[in-house]
Parts: structure tokens; sequence; C-alpha cells
């Protein structure tokens, strides 16, 4: 059992990354929805609310998948200036979260303009995204078994660091 459950995982999780690859992604994340909102800028700050909502009538069910809930990508120019992860998991956190009908989730996003270093960033054009470090499943018609849906990055958002 376990010779064949292994290649057929090895080439679920390939189909999935690659299904993502080279298109631009909207906000729904299986039967979810996944946004940057409320994006607020100061000299020393960018700031903005990573929201999950459930917009359907039934509960919907995430899996946290790292170490912390969710991750900061900083580029610029294609290179990464700063991926650093937030709200760690703790040992006796639970892993799965319930989002009711109608609910919504949201996790705060903060980029002091430090690089991976914490060294202050160089004035310009950076680009900001956020990974949620969870996956979910959909119950697609016609399938007996629900899909994985794997871990989802919103953004790039443009940010100009004074």
């Amino acid at each position: 059992m376990r010779r064949f459950l292994v290649p057929v995982l090895v080439v679920c999780a390939l189909t999935l990354a690659l299904a993502g690859c080279g298109r631009a992604q909207g906000p729904e994340w299986g039967n979810l929805r996944l946004t940057l909102e409320k994006q607020q800028q100061t000299e020393k700050h960018w700031t903005a609310r990573l929201v999950l909502t459930n917009p359907t009538d039934k509960v919907q069910v995430i899996e946290y998948t790292g170490g912390a809930r969710y991750t900061l990508i900083v580029t610029r120019n294609g290179e990464t200036v700063l991926e650093q992860s937030f709200d760690p998991l703790k040992e006796d956190d639970p892993t799965i979260l319930n989002l009711a009908p109608g609910v919504a989730k949201e996790y705060v996003v903060a980029w002091t303009y430090r690089n991976q270093e914490g060294e202050r960033v160089e004035p310009g054009t950076y680009e900001v995204s956020v990974r949620l470090n969870a996956v979910t499943v959909v119950k697609e018609a016609g399938k007996r078994q629900p899909t994985l849906v794997e871990p989802r990055t919103v953004g790039p958002v443009k940010v100009q660091v004074p």
C-alpha cells in the first residue's frame, strides 16, 4: 500500500504546484477568499490585514501546515529582501481552524522596512506578498474524495519606501 500511496501523493503535489505557476491568482482559495485589506503606510512601516473569509453557507476547514500561521515576503527586482514568519504556532495551539459561514479571520501584517539582516532597506519600490501557511479542501461535484488546496500567497502589492 505504501509503495502505491507515496508516488500518488508526489504526483498530486506536483500537479497542484504546477497548476498555480505562471498565472495571476484571484482572491479565491478553495471555497474561501483570501485578501490583503486596510493597507496603511508611514515613514516607519507598512501594515495591512490578511483577511480569510468564508463566503459559503457551510463551515470551511483549514489546517495550518508550518511553524507559523503566515509568512511575509518582500522582494525588489525579483530578489528576496525579507522572508519572515509571523504568528508562530505553539506546541499546544490547534492546527485546525473551523471557519463558520460568513465569518472572517484577520491576521495583522507589518513590515518595518528592514531586510533579512535587520538593516533598513534603501528607498525605492518593493513588492510585498503574504503566504497563509495552511491547506484547505474542496468537495468537487462528481468526485468522491475532496481535493487538497495548497497554501496561498496574496500579492504582491507595491510599497514605496521613503
